[in-house]
């Protein structure tokens, strides 16, 4: 196969998968190398046509570019279970606790999962379910099922929910961290539930895996400024203008 006739199968097979693709499904279904996909998507992304991103790459044009859930946590898994210990060890008994729906709370919900002294208020599905089988006092946000993300409750009802509760902590990700201390995300519904979240928590800790750094994404949620914690799994040498001063990174 002529790497351009790759190049447009790949891009087929984007639109087929909704708009994201993995490494691994292209290497299989092309029967070619993960290098040689690796340096198509690298052209396909200077052209603007694609985003390398989540162990694969999305569709620019796509209608939505939330990659589906399943997709995420097993992506990076290594780096957002180190994410999710951390954040974790900043956990008092007793705390009432908000958990937004990304795949990184998600982990940071199995490691909490068997501290029946916790209360947890949340909008993802997948967490939901997590809890259901734990002793775990556990509050769901309730709302609409978000139209470009099936595990995300969104609308007036979610946004009620965390209006209504005050927790001491608001534990949420993103898909972008900017070098000028913006945090966006592509979904404007789940973008306005999160800052529903941080306006009811005493201490906001955003999970950040470092692949996250120097990215943007469509919607502004907040800046470094209006958070107490940066966790990550790799703190070496991070720097972002805009940040808190009082901002702790882990």
């Amino acid at each position: 196969m002529l790497k351009n006739e790759r190049e447009r199968e790949i891009l087929n097979l984007l639109k087929e998968r909704d708009g994201f693709v993995s490494v691994h499904e292209l290497c299989e279904t092309l029967f070619a190398s993960e290098s040689s996909i690796r340096r198509d998507l690298a052209v396909l992304e200077k052209r603007g046509i694609v985003k390398r991103n989540y162990g694969g790459a999305e569709l620019i044009t796509s209608y939505s570019n939330v990659v589906d859930f399943s997709h995420r946590t097993h992506y990076r898994v290594a780096e957002k279970r180190a994410i999710a210990k951390k954040a974790a060890s900043l956990i008092k008994d007793g705390s009432i606790v908000f958990l937004d729906q990304t795949s990184t709370t998600f982990y940071l919900a199995e490691e909490i999962k068997n501290n029946h002294t916790l209360t947890v208020v949340t909008n993802s599905i997948e967490i939901l379910g997590i809890m259901s089988g734990t002793g775990v006092k556990t509050v769901s946000s309730g709302g609409i099922l978000c139209a470009d993300n099936r595990v995300c409750l969104v609308g007036a009802d979610a946004h009620a929910t965390f209006e209504k509760i005050y927790a001491d902590m608001a534990f949420f990700s993103a898909k972008s961290l900017s070098g000028d201390g913006v945090i966006s995300d592509c979904s404007l519904e789940e973008v306005q539930v999160r800052r529903a979240m941080m306006g009811n928590a005493r201490k906001r800790i955003f999970l950040c895996d470092s692949e996250k750094f120097n990215t943007q994404s469509g919607y502004k949620l907040c800046t470094l400024s209006d958070i107490d914690y940066l966790v990550s799994e790799n703190d070496k040498g991070v720097e972002f203008s805009g940040a808190n001063p009082s901002l702790i990174i882990l």
